[in-house]
């Protein structure tokens, strides 16, 4: 075993959780501030390392409860307003 899991032993999180979490926290970062010509939900993926849309779609909703599109909609809205 390398050392980088090692250090994970014991803990919630392991080494993969923590890389997706952080592209995840990446992805929901770009989407918000895309804006209107901001770049598609997969761009925004595959940039951060998501090869499938389906499997990136359902790490989203799992993390933040919506899906990268309702998130990009809600951020979209929320810019009109101001």
């Amino acid at each position: 075993m390398s050392s980088l899991p090692k250090l994970f032993q014991g803990e919630e999180l392991t080494v993969g959780r923590l890389i997706q979490r952080c592209r995840l926290e990446k992805c929901r970062a770009e989407l918000g501030r895309g804006g209107p010509s901001g770049p598609g939900v997969s761009v925004i993926a595959q940039r951060w390392g998501f090869a499938h849309p389906t499997q990136f779609t359902r790490a989203f909703r799992t993390a933040y409860g919506m899906t990268p599109s309702e998130w990009q909609a809600a951020a979209r809205d929320a810019d009109a307003t101001d």
